[in-house]
């Protein structure tokens, strides 16, 4: 039975988008019609039950670990996860929780809005803009780093770059749709780290030879992520899987067979892994990180020209420097 809430709450029922209301002991103590809407479930029955009852195994667990801890200090909490409706359909929702205490008692206000109001049904039949679709799988996987997205974009801004002037080479006779598959999964390189710990993950100083070790299983943790989200989704929007794998699981191994997970040596590692081995070394370089300052645009070719035969495909890293970065560089001259 329908608990009596405080009138302030009431009037949040009264916005256009869907809200849940949960009491402090995470149970629902109210919706409004398009929280109905978007669920498919009746006010009646979601009224009482646990909140966690709509969650889904596909939003990575440390996306419930960073609303958890936001929400324990008193902070409202934004991001992207997938939600099960009441058809079994999956759901990306934007969404806000906001704690507010009235009386001496706490209250988390929900707003949800669906992501592009699509379904993952619909995106699979229809394949509508699947590039967007891959940035937020993304997105949702590693929203705890609030600089997250523009590295992520970046990379694959180079990417296409990058890849568009490899295919104008008929040196290495690239098809058109293998460099645009390439494009749209490079946004899903490190969707691995989504399981890393935030301690290890965002450390300000140098990781002990224990956390380097957990950071290098990423690739791995990658690879499963993408395995879950493909059955999730019937394998249906990922039309090459393997091409995703292979960019997820092999862009940190080495030209000289120093890299991880597998040690994979010169082409022995995918093409299109070595390609975004370059371009997110390259960002990562040029960004400002927690335990390092940005480097000069100069200072990151000249690692690049270093690390040609040892970290980097020695032809790869050659165009990308002249064709992509280095048109103007002094390094060039």
């Amino acid at each position: 039975m329908r608990k009596n809430i405080p009138k302030e709450l009431t009037y949040y029922l009264k916005l256009g988008d869907a809200v849940v209301i949960v009491d402090q002991n995470q149970l629902i103590i109210d919706v409004n019609q398009q929280y109905e809407t978007i669920t498919g479930y009746k006010r009646e029955f979601l009224i009482g039950l646990p909140v966690d009852c709509l969650k889904s195994s596909v939003t990575p667990f440390v996306m419930y670990k960073s609303l958890n801890s936001t929400l324990k200090k008193g902070q409202p909490w934004s991001g992207t996860m997938v939600n099960v409706n009441k058809s079994l359909e999956l759901r990306y929702s934007f969404i806000t929780i906001t704690p507010i205490e009235i009386t001496g008692i706490i209250y988390y206000v929900g707003v949800l809005r669906l992501a592009e109001q699509l379904l993952i049904d619909e995106v699979n039949q229809h394949k509508i803009d699947q590039k967007e679709l891959f940035k937020l799988l993304a997105l949702s996987s590693e929203m705890r780093d609030v600089n997250i997205a523009e590295h992520l974009l970046n990379v694959q801004k180079l990417a296409e770059e990058f890849l568009l002037s490899l295919f104008e080479d008929r040196t290495y006779h690239l098809s058109l749709e293998y460099v645009s598959k390439i494009i749209e999964y490079s946004v899903l390189h490190d969707i691995g780290k989504s399981g890393i710990p935030e301690s290890i993950l965002y450390k300000a100083g140098s990781l002990t030879v224990y956390e380097k070790k957990i950071m290098k299983m990423h690739p791995l943790m990658g690879v499963d992520v993408l395995n879950k989200l493909s059955d999730e989704m019937n394998n249906t929007v990922f039309d090459d899987k393997k091409i995703a794998e292979n960019i997820i699981k092999y862009h940190h191994e080495n030209w000289d067979g120093t890299g991880y997970p597998m040690g994979l040596k010169g082409e022995e590692i995918p093409f299109e892994a070595r390609v975004i081995s370059i371009v997110d070394v390259y960002d990562a370089l040029v960004s400002d990180r927690g335990y390092k300052k940005a480097w000069t645009k100069e200072e990151a070719l000249s690692y690049l020209k270093e690390q040609k035969g040892i970290k980097f495909d020695p032809n790869l890293v050659e165009v990308f420097i002249e064709k992509v970065i280095g048109k103007n560089s002094i390094l060039l001259k």
